[in-house]
């Protein structure tokens, strides 16, 4: 284990350090998965990840929750996931590309706007479609998939349209689990603030600090928290630092002192005792339970 959670790039997932700088890649599972020995597992990448399961079975862990490999299924994965699998006799597609690379003008189209880009408790990192959909999104990665190999004048552009479209049928089929009591506003402002947190939560802490990035009173961000999510602004923000010290215990060697100045917080101590209200367990014990 190492001080650092393995991130592999576009380029050292296609063995490649010798071409250009890639900012896409798609391939099928089935031959991606022959290639990654060399990989370890856990890891994440520097890229957003879409891996679509056409038939199959096994599981997939993601940031500490296993999910049951089914036929028709669609993973999206960020750039900041942690994930390992035990897939068996798999058959799909898995499509590897940078922010930059998406980039749209259409603010309704921005990769932060699709839900399933987002963590909460409430939300899934997937969605399964029926069959006429499943053959429809088939089509689609297939289209996909030939372009990249043609290389064609406009393949690029071409490709991005694509990616657009699969995100949009996405869209379609996703259900996350906030209540139909919830309104699209407050879904929104819950988003923007979960947006935040993932950009500042080393830096920043308190409720206050998040509602004046926000330009909200503390107490409304908190009201909107607990009515959509069940959950305080607070308990969002620790919920976020847990999960990355989560990932650090159990994914590197890092000390208790360096982890908790890497997420920054000063003294180690209150660190502890913040994770230990959270986990129930100090972090010592909480890496020692993963490593049995």
């Amino acid at each position: 284990m190492s001080k650092n959670i393995p991130s592999y790039s576009i380029e050292q997932i296609n063995s490649c350090a010798d071409l250009e700088k890639m900012d896409f890649d798609i391939r099928r599972l089935e031959i991606h998965i022959l290639n990654t020995n060399n990989l370890k597992f856990p890891h994440r990448h520097n890229c957003y990840n879409l891996i679509f399961i056409t038939e199959g079975t096994g599981t997939h862990d993601i940031d500490f929750k296993k999910y049951e490999i089914k036929p028709n299924q669609l993973f999206f994965m960020d750039d900041c996931q942690v994930h390992e699998w035990d897939l068996h006799n798999v058959k799909g597609f898995t499509l590897f590309f940078k922010k930059e690379f998406y980039e749209v003008d259409e603010k309704a189209l921005l990769l932060q706007s699709f839900p399933f880009y987002h963590h909460g408790d409430n939300d899934f990192p997937f969605v399964i479609f029926n069959q006429e959909a499943a053959t429809k999104v088939t089509s689609i990665f297939e289209e996909i998939l030939s372009e990249f190999k043609l290389k064609e004048p406009y393949s690029q552009q071409l490709i991005k349209v694509q990616l657009k479209t699969l995100l949009l049928h996405s869209l379609r089929f996703y259900k996350p689990l906030y209540g139909e009591s919830s309104s699209d506003l407050n879904i929104s402002k819950i988003r923007n603030f979960e947006k935040m947190i993932e950009i500042h939560f080393v830096q920043k802490k308190s409720v206050k600090d998040y509602a004046d990035l926000l330009n909200i009173t503390p107490n409304y961000l908190n009201a909107i928290c607990n009515k959509t999510t069940g959950k305080s602004a607070g308990e969002l923000i620790r919920k976020r630092i847990i999960l990355e010290a989560k990932r650090h215990l159990t994914h590197t060697t890092l000390s208790i002192s360096e982890m908790a100045f890497a997420l920054g917080y000063k003294d180690c101590s209150y660190f502890i005792r913040v994770f230990k209200n959270e986990t129930l367990q100090t972090p010592e014990e909480f890496r020692s339970s993963t490593h049995l």
